[in-house]
């Protein structure tokens, strides 16, 4: 099933009608639908995919010969003319090399062969080439240092992300609102990773197949992304763990890592690079003195959940003891590490219903506010200074009106009046809830009715 990337689709398919010949960098995590999207845009064109592998040169023109049929070709150049004489007819050809930086990091040969081809037919508009790699931090860090002079024939670059909540819904229409946030609670947005999640499937089920045992899919998933990306997976593990176990600020995660200040930054740094990480930055109101600073959390929710959940339980996992793990370790926090993602699908809604003008405002950026005396779970701001905000509530019970209450006590320690107050409930509304927020004007919305 393909979801979505109707943006990447319209990028492509505009340097395809382009008159001159193009080049375009698409890149992402392994399993974000790279080879998805690039089948996509292939259909109905003339068309090549060629998938590199990481081997000596040597072998590398062999596969490329073997599978474009120019066995007589006798390096890389002839190799590409003779597949461009053999396929050209007359419109634009298509060639995606997949994982190209197989192709030009330990050999110029490639590299040099491609750009002698590519400028024969930069100027006649024949050609669009897409390169694809699944290193963020090759191609944000690396790739210009190798490409050399050529990064300039490059038209741009795409870097897929996950699938918002909207996509994920689409992909699993089937399933309820609520099950759908569980379920980007635990894969994220990464389609590979959504694939495998039966929708006919319980939750318990899901995650005991895919996470709890030795032979799960996804049991030392998480390692296994980072270790394509990063050197010192140890480090990188004890500043996730600490993360994952709630030390957001840099302090308690110097206090449990025992490293340095600055190496915590730098390897954080990198973790963001990679999307892993963020640092939350506190939304702007006018009394900043309440407000947490220096924050950081995990932001993809797969290894967020990964983290959390399967890290500090691996042994007992090893030993077979799934249903323990599920029912002990898992289940009986699962409220709580849901009202991240909740919150995070709670802003996605309210932007969307912003960018089609269905609030009362016209606010610009959205965030949270990190107070001392609570959290702000979504806050927008007009130009005329008129806030919205947005609360969630992830627990297992119909939300009361005392909890309207201890929101309107963060508000108060905010310093924020707000012009739209929308609450949020995981699982609905009492009616005393109902009647005082009717009075209020704060609007309601249950996740059922999203």
């Amino acid at each position: 099933m393909f979801i979505g990337r109707t943006q990447e689709l319209e990028r492509l398919n505009g340097l395809y009608a382009s008159e001159r010949s193009g080049i375009m960098v698409l890149y992402g995590r392994s399993g974000i639908g790279k080879t998805a999207l690039v089948r996509r845009f292939m259909q109905g064109k003339t068309a090549a995919y060629y998938a590199a592998r990481r081997v000596t040169t040597e072998e590398q023109l062999l596969c490329m010969k073997r599978e474009w049929k120019t066995e007589e070709a006798t390096d890389f150049y002839e190799a590409l003319t003779s597949f461009y004489d053999a396929k050209y007819d007359g419109g634009k050809l298509v060639l995606v090399f997949d994982e190209f930086r197989n192709l030009v990091e330990d050999s110029q040969e490639f590299l040099s062969a491609f750009l002698r081809f590519y400028a024969e037919h930069h100027g006649d508009g024949s050609l669009l080439v897409v390169f694809l790699s699944s290193s963020i931090s090759w191609v944000e860090n690396e790739m210009t240092a190798v490409l050399g002079n050529a990064t300039r024939l490059l038209n741009g670059f795409i870097k897929l992300k996950e699938l918002s909540f909207m996509e994920l819904a689409g992909y699993h229409k089937d399933s309820s609102v609520r099950d759908n946030i569980y379920t980007r609670a635990v894969m994220g947005g990464v389609p590979g990773y959504l694939r495998l999640w039966r929708e006919k499937d319980g939750f318990k089920e899901n995650v005991m197949r895919l996470f709890l045992s030795e032979d799960a899919p996804f049991y030392g998933e998480a390692e296994l992304y980072l270790k394509k990306e990063l050197r010192e997976l140890s480090a990188y593990n004890t500043i996730l763990a600490a993360l994952a176990e709630g030390k957001y600020k840099l302090n308690d995660i110097y206090a449990h890592t025992g490293f340095s200040r600055a190496k915590i930054s730098v390897y954080l740094k990198n973790l963001t690079e990679l999307d892993c990480t963020e640092k939350i930055f506190s939304f702007d109101t006018e009394d900043p003195r309440s407000v947490q600073k220096g924050l950081y959390r995990i932001r993809e929710p797969f290894l967020r959940f990964w983290y959390r959940f399967i890290y500090p339980n691996m042994s007992e996992i090893a030993l077979g003891n799934a249903e323990q793990v599920y029912d002990t370790a898992i289940a009986p926090y699962l409220a709580a590490y849901v009202r991240e993602t909740f919150c995070d699908v709670c802003g996605e809604y309210l932007q969307v219903m912003n960018r089609y003008n269905q609030l009362e405002g016209r606010y610009g950026s959205f965030g949270g506010w990190y107070g001392k005396a609570g959290k702000i779970d979504v806050v927008a701001k007009t130009e005329d200074g008129t806030y919205l905000v947005g609360f969630c509530d992830c627990g297992k019970e119909k939300t009361e009106l005392s909890v309207l209450e201890q929101y309107q006590s963060i508000l108060d320690s905010a310093g924020i009046k707000p012009g739209e107050w929308y609450c949020f409930s995981m699982e609905g509304f009492t009616e005393e809830c109902n009647e005082a927020a009717k009075t209020a004007g704060i609007r309601l919305v249950a996740a059922k009715d999203m």
